[in-house]
């Protein structure tokens, strides 16, 4: 999936605090239904459907089904009223199916009760400008958590953004192969702007975790403050603190003439260990006491 996801220690769904909507609120209709169909009740839909139904009691939605008016009608709350269904001998033409419906109808359906203020992007987010849909990844009746999703948090990101689930294996990456992140950490997979981040920025969603990297700082150092991904590969890094390259020739990339008995075919391999840019200068991502970033 995209998201994502961006990446803070948590466990993969410790960003799950979206609920469903308040329960006092007032019974609704079902979001859509077949025209001039009425509802027939949870035990109508089992004598035909029980295999579902007995799963659905143990979902996310049917254990809160009980007490939460927006899911008072049970199956009849998603598929819409089942009259026409049940008198039309199970013509599935007459029942609505989240999963046959197109990704914008699919995900009006959802909105209907999730008005959550994380999914006020949806609509211009990059998981409904490529037609995903909420059950693209969402399983209202085999979903896992409370998000019912269809695998666990960080899995069910990586089933579609198969380039960065390579990245994260990679020697430096950030740690969610160890759980103790999730893509959701720092993408919000129902919208966002700058690839779906949490923060308005790659800079401010870094700063969440790296505050003391940002600054500001007396003297900045203009990469960094133009972005972390000038020398960052956010998703994972052959390189040690995953820089886009060995930290001689991503310094010299920039700095060609300040040592000119430097170069960049010298820079992998040949130098000594103290001739490294960053054992001389060490606070390369800004210094409040020397414009270069000698301590």
């Amino acid at each position: 999936m995209l998201v994502l996801t961006a990446m803070i220690a948590m466990p993969a769904f410790a960003a799950d605090k979206e609920r469903i909507p308040d329960v006092s609120a007032p019974a609704s209709a079902p979001a859509a239904s077949v025209a001039g169909a009425t509802t027939v009740g949870r035990e109508t839909c089992a004598t035909c459907h029980a295999e579902k139904a007995e799963a659905f009691d143990k979902t996310f939605h049917g254990r809160k089904s009980p007490s939460n008016s927006k899911l008072a009608n049970a199956c009849e709350s998603c598929h819409g009223a089942g009259s026409a269904h049940v008198d039309g001998g199970g013509d599935v033409s007459k029942i609505i199916n989240p999963k046959k419906l197109d990704a914008a109808a699919a995900a009006d359906l959802c909105m209907t009760c999730h008005k959550d203020k994380s999914l006020m992007m949806w609509k211009t987010g990059a998981h409904s400008q490529n037609d995903l849909s909420c059950v693209t990844c969402h399983s209202v009746h085999e979903g896992e958590g409370r998000k019912s999703l269809t695998k666990g948090g960080t899995e069910t990101c990586l089933q579609c953004h198969k380039k960065q689930k390579a990245d994260m294996n990679l020697s430096s990456h950030h740690p969610l192969p160890e759980g103790k992140m999730a893509c959701v950490s720092c993408h919000n997979p129902h919208g966002g702007i700058e690839g779906n981040l949490k923060a308005d920025s790659l800079e401010e969603q870094c700063a969440t975790c790296h505050s003391e990297k940002i600054g500001p700082f007396a003297n900045e150092h203009p990469p960094v403050a133009d972005g972390c991904n000038n020398c960052h590969a956010v998703h994972g890094s052959t390189n040690d603190r995953l820089l886009k390259m060995p930290v001689q020739v991503l310094c010299m990339s920039c700095h060609r003439k300040q040592h000119s008995g430097f170069t960049a075919a010298t820079a992998v391999g040949t130098w000594t260990q103290r001739e490294r840019c960053t054992d001389c200068h060490r606070e390369i991502h800004g210094s409040n006491r020397d414009p270069y970033f000698v301590r």
